[in-house]
């Protein structure tokens, strides 16, 4: 017999694929902590990404790419654990954006790559 969670997750993708809802969402979308390092892909769009902490602060460096030819754009959310959102942009094919933030007094962070329009 199926899961209870199970079945209310296979009914939601049912109901957004069947309203013609798509949705793009990152790989690996998990907490990092310093020291990851990680290159992430996903159709559209190319990351790579590094945490560095220093003195009690986080560091989040790398670059985001656009790879396909439409009317979207690559797009990085950088969710620390405390809160602070910061994003970086690569739009229109082939464009690499590089992106360098701090996050004060913390050590971790939730890394999204996506395709926005």
């Amino acid at each position: 017999m199926p899961r209870p969670h199970r079945v209310l997750v296979a009914a939601s993708s049912l109901f957004l694929a069947s309203s013609g809802i798509l949705i793009a969402t990152a790989t690996d979308a998990g907490a990092a902590t310093c020291g990851a390092h990680k290159v992430t892909t996903i159709h559209g769009a190319k990351a790579e990404y590094r945490l560095a902490c220093k003195n009690g602060n986080l560091r989040v460096y790398g670059w985001v790419k656009d790879t396909r030819a439409d009317d979207d754009f690559a797009a990085l959310h950088i969710h620390s654990s405390r809160g602070e959102v910061r994003s970086a942009f690569a739009n229109g094919w082939g464009k690499v954006e590089h992106f360098d933030f701090s996050f004060a007094r913390t050590r971790s962070a939730e890394v999204r790559l996506s395709l926005d329009n």
